[in-house]
C-alpha cells in the first residue's frame, strides 16, 4: 500500500528526474567547497596570507600604489585583493569564495559550449556539462582547497573562444586581454589565436593590440596611484624567471631527460625547449593549411586543445597547475569524440597525482608521470587530426 501524496510525490520526482539530479549534484559540490574552506598550504601561509595583510595595512583600495614585497601576481588580481579588505571574513575564506564564484561561471561557459556544439540530447549533455566542471576534483581543489585562481583566467580565455568561434572579434579580444589582466597564463592559448589569425585571415592584427590595453585599463586602480607600465609588465616577465628548473610539477616531455631539480639542466634546455615546441606548434599548423582543415565551430575548439597541450608539454619550467587550460578543454572535446573520455580520465588523474605531491607531500615517480602525458598526449593528437582529416573528407558531421 502506498499513500496518495507518496504516489503524487514520486510521479513528480520521475517528471523531473532530470533537473533534481542537476540541482542534487551542484548542491554537492557547494558542500564539497564548503568542507575544504579550512584547508590551508603553504601557499596561503607564505604568499596570499601575507599579501592581503600588506595589502590592508596599505590602506586597501587607497594603498594599491604601494608595492608589496614578494607580491608576483597583477595589479588587476591585486585590486580584487584590496576589495577582500573590506568583506569581514578570514581572508582564506575570501581569496576561495572569489575562485569558487568563476569555477561556476567557467562550468557555464564550458555547458554553453557544448550546448552550442552537440545536436542531440542538447539539455542533459549542457547539463552534464555543468556537473563534470564544477565536481571535477582538478577545480574544487584548485580552488577550493588551494586558494588558486586559475578558474578566472581561464573562464575569460574560454569566454575569448566562444566569441572567436562567433567571429565577433572585439569582445574575443577584450575577453581575452582580461585573461591576461589575470594571470600571464593567458598566454599558452596565444599560439592558436595567431593561428587563427593568419589562417583566417578575417580581422587586423590590430586587434591583438586589445591585449595590453584591456590590462592597462583593468590596471588602472594601481596605475594612477603610482605604479607604472614598466612594473605591470615585469611582474610578468620576472615569473618567467622565477623558478630556474626545466619541470616544476607538470610532467612535460623534457622531463624525461632531466630529473627537473638543477638549474644546470634548465639552462642548457632551456632553448632548445622553446624551440621544439615551436616546431611542433608549426607542424600542427602546416598540416591543416596543407589539408585545408575548415576552422567549424567544432574544429575551432579541437585546435584550441592541440596548440594549448602541445604548448605546455613542450615548454620549459611548467608548473602543476598549468595544464588547467587544456585540461577543461578536453571537457568539450570528451563531446566531441566519445574516444577520448578515457584519455579525460587519465589527464585529470595525472593531474591530481601532481596535486597530491604538492599539497599533501606524496611521493611520485615523475619519470613515470611523464611517459604517461607522453602517451595521453600522443593518443590525443591520433584521435584528434584523425577527427579533423574525417571532417575534412565529409565522414563526420
Amino acid at each position: 500500500m502506498i499513500f496518495k501524496f507518496e504516489e503524487r510525490a514520486l510521479k513528480w520526482m520521475n517528471e523531473h528526474i532530470l533537473a533534481l539530479a542537476f540541482s542534487a549534484t551542484i548542491i554537492l559540490s557547494i558542500i564539497i567547497r564548503f568542507l575544504l574552506r579550512e584547508f590551508y598550504t603553504t601557499d596561503a601561509d607564505g604568499c596570499l596570507i601575507p599579501w592581503y595583510n600588506a595589502i590592508k595595512d596599505n590602506g586597501g583600495l587607497l594603498g594599491l600604489g604601494t608595492p608589496v614585497e614578494g607580491l608576483n601576481y597583477s595589479f588587476t588580481y591585486q585590486f580584487l585583493i584590496a576589495l577582500m579588505t573590506y568583506i569581514p571574513i578570514k581572508p582564506l575564506y575570501a581569496y576561495k569564495i572569489l575562485s569558487c564564484i568563476f569555477d561556476y561561471l567557467l562550468a557555464g561557459a564550458i555547458a554553453y559550449l557544448v550546448y552550442d556544439i552537440v545536436e542531440d540530447h542538447r539539455i542533459p549533455k549542457t547539463l552534464l556539462a555543468f556537473i563534470i566542471v564544477s565536481c571535477s576534483p582538478v577545480i574544487f581543489m584548485n580552488s577550493a582547497a588551494w586558494a588558486q585562481c586559475d578558474s578566472i583566467y581561464t573562464f575569460w580565455v574560454i569566454l575569448a573562444i566562444i566569441f572567436l568561434r562567433k567571429e565577433k572579434y572585439l569582445p574575443a579580444f577584450i575577453y581575452y586581454g582580461v585573461g591576461f589582466a589575470f594571470k600571464f597564463q593567458s598566454i599558452f592559448a596565444l599560439p592558436f589565436f595567431l593561428f587563427y589569425y593568419f589562417y583566417k585571415r578575417k580581422f587586423s592584427v590590430l586587434y591583438f593590440g586589445l591585449i595590453p590595453v584591456t590590462m592597462t585599463v583593468l590596471s588602472l586602480p594601481s596605475l594612477v596611484q603610482g605604479r607604472t607600465i614598466s612594473e605591470m609588465i615585469h611582474i610578468y616577465t620576472d615569473n618567467t624567471s622565477l623558478h630556474t628548473s626545466i619541470s616544476n610539477g607538470f610532467p612535460t616531455f623534457w622531463r624525461l631527460l632531466n630529473d627537473g631539480t638543477g638549474a644546470e639542466g634548465y639552462l642548457s634546455l632551456k632553448y632548445p625547449a622553446m624551440a621544439l615546441t615551436v616546431i611542433v606548434l608549426g607542424s600542427f599548423i602546416y598540416m591543416w593549411i596543407r589539408h585545408n582543415i575548415e576552422l567549424t565551430g567544432t574544429n575551432i575548439i579541437i585546435m584550441a586543445f592541440i596548440l594549448t597541450y602541445s604548448t605546455i608539454i613542450f615548454l620549459p619550467a611548467m608548473h602543476e597547475r598549468y595544464g588547467y587550460l587544456f585540461e577543461v578543454l578536453a571537457i568539450v572535446i570528451a563531446f566531441i569524440s566519445y574516444n577520448t573520455i578515457p584519455l579525460l580520465v587519465g589527464i585529470n588523474c595525472l593531474s591530481l597525482t601532481t596535486y597530491g605531491a604538492f599539497l599533501f607531500g606524496n611521493t611520485v615517480n615523475e619519470w613515470s608521470l611523464a611517459v604517461i602525458n607522453i602517451i595521453l598526449y600522443i593518443l590525443y593528437m591520433i584521435i584528434l587530426n584523425k577527427h579533423l582529416c574525417m571532417t575534412k573528407y565529409g565522414n563526420v558531421e
